[in-house]
This record gives structure tokens, sequence and C-alpha cells, in this order.
């Protein structure tokens, strides 16, 4: 009994920290889905396909601004903690002098990109706008990772928060009142992101000094450096589908795609929310206990399986009646695509555990080598699927790549740090959500409202067969009550 009050102490405390960071991130989804009916009114499927590139092209710009730093900081911080200020001080002005330097080089060739890109330079102004859109995100970013290691979760989520309404009310407004189209998308964008770096900066600046500490900034850069072909294979993983439908496809077909991943990212939204608290949370924990580390892990997995399978259910039923109330007739097809990019958001969010081994022990060599063979095999799926099925080929290609990714990285991570996980519960909830998935769109041939109840009861049947196959057991139900009645009495 006292291990499970030690155990729900823990969840609790994560849970805390993450409904905070999930406030900043739940402002940004939240602004996406309200300007959702507004941008898809004033832009055409193909326009969604100019942004999705772009936006495709600054993530993979990102990579070489960071250089794994973010990461290379937080052991950095952990390790020499009388040094923490030397340590913030010291990333944090190489990443601006390096950042700096990298975006103004890129942003001469910003004319010859869109060339490459779109075959014409008309869209030279966006990729110049989006370059330093992506310099200011990155020196954001550093400040957030700060804010995360000394658990300043109020503070992570005031500067989102600032960043997405501000930054989504001048899209807005340069979009659609002052008609800048596109220019006034990525304006808007670039404005605000500056002005929330102003802010990040000020409430970091107890934290900064005007010092270089060389022998920290080398070995944080080394470090950092090793992430870099991590961050290319992710890079593959997430964006490189978006290159190949515009190649074997169309613009509008694109933007269709990109559409389907703005719904599926709910999931994205719980998971970067609790991925927030989770990296320092579960450091901490292991280093402190590591006979709670293996108590905490294998139960917090299976819980976090079936929260986000059921969640992705649910998105992959109700898909379209979602797109019916944030978007057009046009972007309805987007559909089609919902259910395969769920699945693939789900696996992608594993990988916070089924990673931990390799990372707590710091062999990165071997996230270097997942990573780079399921990048190999989305390529490989990408190349054989997209030209026949498209933007459905895409999504599976997608799923498949990080289904694989998250195996790998289990199995790496057991070699290090193994970990006893629920298989047979674990099979059981895959088997069936992904069941669902599939066989549940054969019922849909009536009109909307009767189709609609068909996906209430389609829900519900999953629910009891989750149960009947005891992957919710009714004593878990009873101790996630009380769980939760503790949670909202603790946060409210």
């Amino acid at each position: 009994m006292a291990k499970k009050i030690s155990l729900e102490k823990h969840f609790l405390s994560l849970s805390k920290d993450s409904l905070i960071y999930g406030l900043g991130n739940a402002v940004l989804k939240v602004m996406a889905l309200v300007t959702a009916p507004i941008f898809t009114r004033i832009f055409v499927p193909a326009e969604y396909g100019v942004i999705s590139l772009i936006a495709t092209f600054i993530s993979f710009l990102s990579i070489f601004l960071i250089v794994g730093m973010d990461q290379a900081i937080c052991i950095s911080f952990y390790e020499y903690k009388k040094e923490t200020k030397v340590v913030i001080s010291s990333a944090f002005w190489f990443l601006f002098l390096w950042g700096f330097f990298i975006t103004a080089l890129i942003s001469l060739f910003s004319g010859n990109l869109s060339l490459l890109i779109f075959k014409t330079d008309s869209y030279r102004i966006l990729f110049l706008i989006g370059f330093w859109t992506a310099f200011f995100t990155l020196l954001i970013n550093i400040t957030r990772s700060v804010f995360r290691l000394e658990f300043r979760a109020k503070t992570f989520a005031t500067v989102s928060i600032f960043n997405a309404l501000v930054s989504t009310g001048l899209m807005i407004l340069l979009v659609a009142y002052y008609h800048q189209g596109l220019a006034g998308y990525f304006t808007g964008s670039l404005v605000g992101t500056f002005l929330s770096f102003v802010l990040a900066t000020y409430l970091i600046r107890k934290d900064l000094k005007f010092a270089f500490s060389l022998k920290r900034l080398k070995e944080m850069v080394v470090f950092g450096a090793f992430i870099v072909p991590s961050s290319l294979a992710y890079f593959v993983f997430d964006l490189s589908d978006r290159f190949f439908l515009n190649h074997y496809r169309t613009l509008p077909e694109l933007g269709l795609y990109s559409i389907g991943i703005n719904i599926a990212s709910i999931v994205v939204f719980f998971s970067y929310a609790l991925g927030q608290a989770w990296s320092p949370f579960v450091m901490r924990i292991y280093f402190s206990s590591k006979k709670l580390f293996h108590q905490f892990v294998p139960r917090f997995f299976s819980y976090y399986l079936i929260f986000f399978f059921i969640l992705a259910v649910g998105i992959s039923l109700f898909g379209l009646e979602i797109l019916k109330i944030l978007t057009t007739p046009k972007f309805y097809d987007a559909s089609r695509v919902i259910s395969p990019l769920v699945i693939a958001m789900v696996f992608s969010a594993t990988n916070q555990v089924t990673a931990l081994g390799v990372s707590i022990s710091r062999k990165t060599n071997y996230l270097a080598l997942c990573t780079a063979l399921g990048a190999g095999l989305n390529i490989g799926l990408n190349f054989a699927l997209i030209p026949k099925y498209g933007m459905v080929g895409a999504g599976w290609a997608t799923a498949a790549s990080y289904f694989f990714l998250t195996i790998a990285y289990h199995f790496s991570s057991q070699k290090f740090i193994p970990l006893e996980l629920e298989w047979s519960k674990i099979i059981k909830l895959v088997t069936l959500s992904l069941a669902i998935m599939l066989l549940a769109p054969i019922f849909w041939k009536l009109n909307f409202w009767q189709n609609l109840i068909i996906k209430f009861v389609e829900f519900g049947i999953f629910g009891l067969m989750l149960y009947l196959s005891g992957v919710i057991e009714i004593n878990e139900i009873q101790y996630l009550k009380k769980y939760f009645k503790r949670f909202l009495g603790q946060a409210f």
C-alpha cells in the first residue's frame, strides 16, 4: 500500500507540471483551431502547400541552428551545478552568434531556394522572413530549456502563451484585415516571435552573464554535434513526406495532408505537454532512486499508452466532423489521412519512454543508428506508397516508420536499463485500437447524423472491449478515480 501511495505522489507531481506546460501549448493549439476557419476561407489548398513546404525547410534549418545544444545544456546543467550560470551563458551567446551567422548566410540564397522548390523566385521574401523567425525561435527555445531545468513551468507557459497570442493575433490582422496574404502570415509570425524573444530574454536575465567558458562550451558543442545526425533522421520522419507529395502529386493534395496533420496533432498537444515535464522529472527520479524508477516507469507507460490510443481512436472516428467544424468543404477530403497520422503521432509519443535507457546512459550512437534506419525505412516507404496512394500512403509510411523506431529504441534501451513492461496489455491495446480504426469506416454509409450515432456506438464498443480484454481493470478504474480527485483538488 505504501508503494502505491509513493507512486501516486509522483504521478501527481508529474501531472501538475504537465498541466502547466499544457496550458501554454493549449493556447497555441486553440489559436490554431480558432484561426483554421479564417485561414481556410482565405487561403486555397495550394497556398497551404506553400506554407507547409517553407515550414518544412525552416525546420530543416533549425536542426543546424540549435546543433543539439538544447540537450547538451541539460546534461551540463545537472553535471556542473555550481556553474549553472556559466553553462547557460556560454550556450546562449554561442547560439546567438552561431545562429546569426547561419541565418544571415542562408538568407543570401532565399531566391535560389524559391526557384529550386517552387520553380519561381516569387516566394523569396517568404523564405527570408521564415529564416529570421527561425533565428528568434532558436533563442526562445534555449531560454525555455532553462525554465524547464529550473522547474519554472509557469514562466515557460507564460512565454508560450504570449508567443501564441501575439503571433496569431498579428497573423490574423495582417491576413484578414490588411489582406497581405502569405506575406502577412509569415510577417505576423516573425514580429510575434521577436517580441516573445525580448520577453523570454528579460525573464532569464538573472541567469545570463556576458561570459564564456570555453571548456564547458566545448563539451556542450561536442555532445550536441552527435545529436545532429539523429535530428536529421527525425526531420526525414516528420517532413520528407511533404517533399515527396510535392514531387509526385500536387500542391493542393499537400495542403490537404497538412490539414490532416493539424487535426492529428491534437495527440502531439498532449504528448508535448507531458514531454516538457517528463525529461527533468524522470532524470531526477532515476538518479535519486533506481528502485522507484523501475516501479514507476512501466506503470506510467501502460497508462500513457491507454490514454493516447483512446485519444487516437476518438480523433480517427470523428475526424470528418472536426474538419466540418473547423474548415470548408474543399478541405473535407483530408479526413482520409487522419487515421494513419494519429497512429504515427502515438508511436512517436512513445519514444519519450522507449528511448530512456539510451538517453540516460548517453549512448547517443544508438539513437543515431536507430533513427538512421528508421529514416531509411521512411524514405523507402515514401517511394513505394506516395506515387500510387498519395497522402494516404504518406500517412501509413510515417506510421510504420515510427512504429519501427519505437521498437528499435526499446530493444536498444533494454541493453542498458531494462524495464519490465506489461506486454500483454500493450499488445491487446494496440491490436484493438488498430482494428477499430480500420474497420469502423465500413459502417459509415448513411447520412451525417446517422453516421455520427454509429461512431459514438463504435467508440463505446471500443471502451467495452478494452475492459473485457483486461486492458483496463476495475481496480485501476477505481485507482484512477481516486487519483483524479486528488489531482483536481491540488491543482484547483
